[in-house]
């Protein structure tokens, strides 16, 4: 198991502001394994599922870059109160670090990003809700007003020929201003989308199109150690 840390650009200075800590996986002879399916099958061990998430996390903050904004992805399912709680602490260590919840479809995983974010908010740790627009997620008047900062997925730069769906991202990303939220539109691969970025005028974006400011770190752990405890 390793990481990779992808950059946010902020669009008032084309400047590197922070990057988004991403877990990835690799078969015994070094492959890469798409994470998603990773994680998929672990949803059926909440157990198994907590201690990869810690390690992961822990990771994470150890090999993220320094002096800037750190951005991490928390699954609340399978984290145990013990585990939270040690990485609560262990993201106080490491300042101007942002956690990231997703709020999925289902009434129970919703219920559980809230519970979270809740904790976090008292620990005094930032949030952002991730991936709005997307199809598997769905926006909480709860949540979204608490949070610090909106993602906004890259299914909207699909979509954004339909004048409904434009008038609702300008009224998102008014709300942001106007709340203080920060705003990031990810899934930028071409100079085309970076402008609809600026013309909606998003604080920051992120994606592959600025895949040469990847970072890769080492791979500092063994998944199949992890799965054998």
């Amino acid at each position: 198991m390793g990481c990779e840390y992808q950059p946010f650009i902020a669009l008032n200075s084309g400047q590197i502001t922070g990057f988004e800590a991403l877990a990835r996986f690799f078969t015994p002879k070094g492959q890469p394994t798409p994470p998603n399916k990773v994680f998929e099958r672990l949803h059926d061990t909440p157990n198994l599922l907590g201690r990869v998430e810690y390690a992961a996390k822990h990771l994470q903050l150890n090999l993220a870059p320094r002096n800037k904004a750190l951005f991490l992805n928390l699954d609340p399912h399978g984290l145990s109160t013990a585990l939270t709680t040690d990485l609560i602490k262990q993201i106080h260590r490491r300042p101007n670090t942002t956690v990231e919840l997703i709020e999925n479809t289902c009434a129970s995983d919703a219920r559980q990003a809230l519970t979270l974010a809740t904790r976090l908010r008292a620990a005094g740790i930032k949030i952002a809700l991730d991936d709005i627009g997307a199809p598997h997620s769905m926006l909480s008047l709860t949540l979204t007003t608490q949070v610090d900062c909106l993602k906004f997925d890259k299914c909207w730069l699909k979509q954004l020929h339909l004048p409904h769906t434009q008038e609702l991202l300008k009224a998102l990303i008014s709300f942001a201003r106007y709340s203080g939220k920060l705003t990031i539109l990810e899934g930028i691969e071409t100079r085309d989308e970076l402008a609809i970025a600026q013309d909606f005028q998003f604080d920051w974006v992120q994606g592959f199109l600025y895949r040469d400011s990847f970072i890769q770190a080492e791979i500092k752990l063994p998944l199949a150690g992890l799965l054998e405890t």
